[in-house]
């Protein structure tokens, strides 16, 4: 039996109704009572966007005031000379966003960002919704982090993530989709248009296989043969999708993880100049129970072959970010957990490298994250030339403590 996972536009839905039911039942004596509109947090990236040296956070977000589709927005927190962050701007995009990253689309030099959206329609039982959606902000150019107009470009499948990368053998940058659709079981190629730059070609599926609906992906030369790959979690593996010197891609390789594979990253996290790939599982989570959430670390020996090991982390892991997260130079892990049927708030789990061996994790803390975190990034949040820890509800930080590196204070709202 293939298993379906609640899609994000899916989960606001369920919110949105739990919360009207709240509310009659509160005004069930006769008074009315109004839900207040809130903020449904997606991906999160840590950039500095307007190069003037100071960090900045990017976060998708949909504005939830009625039963969905709801209005998209990303909205960019800009660091000033003070070290404290301006109010966000918001910039429309598709509805519902749920995977956000960077990357430069236009090739100008400056970092874009792509958000992207499950599902421009409701759902329906018993009905596939192959709706999904991206949008492309692309920086202004006469004036560094702001940015023109979202492009939308309708995708087909569950768009639960995107990505830029060159995956041609033009100089064009191109998208990666990760598409959630669970019978679909494949990622989307959006390759740009060579006769006409900015415009894209229609979508081309690259399979996995039906049952494998996937949540996020990365890219990156996973092989050292200096071309863009693609590696997607795709439910109950690891798939990679090596391009080749045409500008095709070769036949499916599969790499095993844990339980539901929901998130991946890529480094050289040992240090032997070969892609790494850091998985996180969220183990019994997605079906209603508690247990086997792990971290596989996928260690690259030789090109395309890895070696795996696992660390349990908090219930639900979603996503995972790669940084040096106690200032002893060598890369470390941040997992961001959450079991959406608890009613209990997001975790996230540190994981250190050790200093002499290297490609050996440990976890050295879990922390208590906002209520509904589910992506994280890190980087320095306030200039103390340490990493500090983003997750996207809110945006939270998690600031690394200078007087105990590899430790970070409680969550707190982005300063």
């Amino acid at each position: 039996m293939i298993k379906r996972r609640i899609s994000p536009l899916k989960l606001t839905s369920v919110l949105f109704v739990l919360l009207a039911g709240v509310a009659t039942i509160l005004g069930s004596g006769g008074g009315s009572v109004n839900i207040p509109p809130f903020w449904n947090w997606g991906g999160v990236v840590v950039e500095d966007f307007d190069g003037d040296g100071r960090t900045d956070v990017a976060v998708a977000a949909a504005f939830v005031d009625s039963p969905p589709p709801h209005q998209g927005y990303v909205r960019i927190y800009r660091q000033n000379a003070n070290g404290a962050y301006d109010a966000p701007v918001s910039y429309p995009i598709g509805p519902d966003p749920w995977g956000m990253s960077a990357g430069d689309i236009d090739g100008d030099g400056w970092m874009d960002l792509i958000a992207a959206t499950p599902a421009t329609v409701p759902p329906q039982v018993g009905v596939i919704n192959d709706s999904g959606e991206i949008s492309i902000l692309r920086q202004n150019g006469a004036n560094a982090g702001t940015f023109l107009s979202a492009q939308r470009l309708s995708t087909g499948g569950a768009a639960n993530d995107a990505a830029i990368g060159q995956l041609s053998d033009d100089t064009l940058a191109d998208v990666a989709v990760a598409d959630g659709v669970a019978i679909n079981g494949r990622a989307l190629l959006l390759r740009q248009d060579p006769g006409s730059a900015g415009s894209f070609l229609a979508p081309l599926s690259l399979l996995v296989g039906a049952g494998h609906g996937s949540d996020d992906l990365a890219i990156g030369d996973v092989d050292g043969d200096g071309r863009d790959d693609i590696v997607l979690a795709a439910y109950d593996l690891v798939a990679v999708f090596y391009q080749n010197a045409s500008g095709g891609f070769d036949s499916l390789q599969t790499l095993m993880a844990g339980k539901h594979v929901s998130g991946v990253a890529l480094a050289d996290l040992d240090g032997d100049t070969r892609t790494d790939i850091a998985v996180a599982n969220a183990g019994n989570a997605p079906d209603g129970g508690l247990g086997d959430a792990t971290v596989t670390i996928l260690l690259q020996l030789t090109p395309g072959d890895f070696t795996a090991s696992n660390i349990a982390v908090a219930d639900g892991a979603r996503r995972v970010a790669i940084a040096d997260l106690n200032d002893d130079t060598v890369l470390d892990l941040a997992v961001v957990s959450i079991v959406f049927q608890s009613q209990l708030p997001s975790r996230v789990s540190v994981l250190l490298q050790s200093a002499t061996t290297p490609g050996q994790f440990a976890v050295s803390g879990v922390y208590e994250g906002p209520f509904s975190g589910s992506f994280i990034a890190a980087g320095d949040i306030n200039n103390d030339m340490l990493n500090d820890i983003v997750v996207n509800d809110g945006p939270v930080v998690l600031f690394q403590r200078a007087n105990a590196k590899g430790t970070f204070e409680p969550a707190q709202s982005l300063p």
